[in-house]
Formats: structure tokens, C-alpha cells, sequence
């Protein structure tokens, strides 16, 4: 009967440390819902805003013949339009992420919900553990029940690593593709300044385009990557600036969207990410190491716990 609850208190301790992961993950979620969506909010009007000024530009009126007659009605308009482009493609990307934080509290909620009941559940089966190790009153159950415990902790250790691990290695692939998308922009962006002519330009925006989609993905997958970390170091000190790697693709995106067409800021957006890329490789590979010291212990303690049982 021991070891039968053993077994099972140790499947539900695991149960109980995803639920309050889980949830701790819902509240940041939400939190950065709400934030976003004020923004999503804000960028709206911004961008109506900036719809209302080129179409008064581009209507006759008085406006336009007081630009016309100053000659600086093209010009102004021009800046109207890029100014609307911009408020477009931030509007575009800050509802992209509206969008996944939304699918990720329904996903988390889901998750959550089928764990409601393993609280309750966990404080009967320790009770009845309690119970039965106490009418035993030996050393031994004492003893397995503290090697069951280390195993549960370093077992979620290994769970909340292994998350982290795979998080980061998704926000590397995503990296990767926009990386190649710079790497082609820069060669089509070589070829337009030479004179290669409109299809060099028109390939030049559309690679560089393909890096920003890149970086929407990029950004939620980097979103998840901080919350996995987060969890993470409340155990294991991995001295990594989370706040670094996460407004990354912030700063990456207004670069695109302000300069996209100037060669040189293609360069620089490709050292960024190739840097970024090489920092949050670094960090996967002390998750990988602080992953196999766990490895190494839960084994150890198998081994301690089988030891224990064959010779008692």
C-alpha cells in the first residue's frame, strides 16, 4: 500500500507544481493582455487619425491649393503617407499579439481546468501516507519518503528546464529565418544601390518584409521564451537579462519600420539578430547543463532509493 501511494503522491506533487506554474503564467498573460490591448486601442485611433490626414490632403480643398500654392504639397503629402504606413504596420504587429495572448489564456485556462481538483486530491493522499508511516513508526518509510520528495522537486526542476529549453530553441528559429531574410535583402539591397532596377528593389522590400512577418512570430515565441525563464530562476540563478531578450524584437521592429529602406539599416538589423541569436543560444546551453545536473541527481536517487529497499 506504501509504495502505491508513494508512486501516486509523487505523480500528483508534479500535478499541483504545474497548476501554480500554470497559473502564474495565466496572471502574466492577462497583465500583458490588458496592456497590449490599450495599446491595440490607442494605435487605432492613431491610425484613423492619420487616415483622415492624407485623405484631406488628397481631396481638393483649401488645404491642398494652400500646398500647392507653396509647392510643398507632394512633400506633404509623402510624409502623411509614411507617417500612416507606420502607425499601420505597429497597428498590425501590436494586434498580432493581442491575438496570441488571447489563444494563450484560453490555453492555459484550459490546462488549469482539468488540474482543479488536485489540491484537494494531494492533501488526502499525504494524509493517508501520513497515516500509514506513522502506524509503521520505521525509519526506513521515513527515509523513502524524503528521497520521493527530492525526486518530485528535481523531476519539476527537469519539467520547468525542459520548457524553458524548448521555448528558446523556438525563438532561435524563428531568428534564424529572419537572419536569412536579412542575408537576402542585403545582397538584393547591394544589387538596387548598383542600379539593378525596380525587380531588385521590388525583391529587396519583399525579403525585407518576410523578416518582419518573421518578427511577429518572433515576438510571441520570445513572450512564452521570458516566462519560461521567469519560472526558471526562482530555483536555478542563470544571471540572464530577461528584460534584454524581450524588448529585442520591439526595437528590431521600429528599425524595420522606420529605416526599412535604407541599405545600411538592413546591415544593422542583421548584426542585431544575428547577436541576439547568439545570446539566446548561450542561454539555452546553460538550461541544457543545469538540465543534465538535474538528470544526474534524479538518477542518483533512484539509485539511493534502490540501495535502500535491497539491503533493508
Amino acid at each position: 500500500m506504501l509504495p502505491e501511494l508513494s508512486t501516486r503522491l509523487i505523480e500528483i506533487a508534479e500535478q499541483k507544481r504545474l497548476k501554480v506554474k500554470l497559473e502564474q503564467d495565466l496572471r502574466s498573460v492577462e497583465k500583458e493582455f490588458q496592456e497590449k490591448s490599450s495599446k491595440l486601442e490607442s494605435l487605432r485611433k492613431q491610425l484613423d487619425k492619420e487616415k483622415v490626414d492624407v485623405e484631406k490632403l488628397e481631396r481638393s480643398s483649401l488645404t491642398v491649393l494652400f500646398y500647392s500654392v507653396l509647392g510643398s504639397r507632394e512633400q506633404q503629402l509623402e510624409k502623411e503617407r509614411q507617417e500612416m504606413l507606420s502607425a499601420q504596420l505597429v497597428y498590425q504587429q501590436t494586434k498580432h499579439q493581442v491575438d496570441y495572448l488571447k489563444q494563450e489564456q484560453n490555453n492555459l485556462s484550459q490546462q488549469l481546468s482539468k488540474l482543479r481538483n488536485v489540491d484537494s486530491e494531494y492533501l488526502s493522499v499525504l494524509s493517508e501516507k501520513d497515516r500509514l508511516l506513522r502506524q509503521s513508526d520505521q525509519s526506513i518509510a521515513k527515509e523513502l519518503s524524503e528521497i520521493d520528495e527530492r525526486v518530485a522537486n528535481q523531476k519539476s526542476e527537469m519539467k520547468e528546464l525542459g520548457e524553458a529549453i524548448k521555448a528558446g530553441k523556438e525563438v532561435v528559429s524563428g531568428l534564424e529565418h529572419v537572419i536569412e531574410s536579412l542575408k537576402n535583402a542585403e545582397s538584393w539591397g547591394i544589387w538596387d544601390l548598383l542600379g539593378g532596377g525596380l525587380l531588385s528593389t521590388a525583391i529587396k522590400h519583399s525579403k525585407i518584409d518576410e523578416a518582419r512577418n518573421g518578427i511577429y512570430i518572433v515576438q510571441t515565441k520570445m513572450s512564452r521564451f521570458r516566462r519560461e525563464l521567469a519560472d526558471v530562476e526562482k530555483t536555478i540563478d542563470l544571471t540572464i537579462n530577461i528584460g534584454e531578450l524581450a524588448t529585442f524584437a520591439d526595437y528590431f521592429f521600429d528599425d524595420l519600420i522606420f529605416d526599412w529602406i535604407v541599405q545600411s539599416k538592413i546591415v544593422d538589423s542583421l548584426e542585431r539578430s544575428v547577436l541576439a541569436k547568439d545570446s539566446i543560444d548561450k542561454t539555452i546551453d546553460k538550461l541544457e547543463n543545469h538540465y543534465k545536473v538535474s538528470q544526474s541527481k534524479v538518477k542518483e536517487l533512484h539509485d539511493k532509493r534502490a540501495h535502500l529497499i535491497e539491503h533493508t
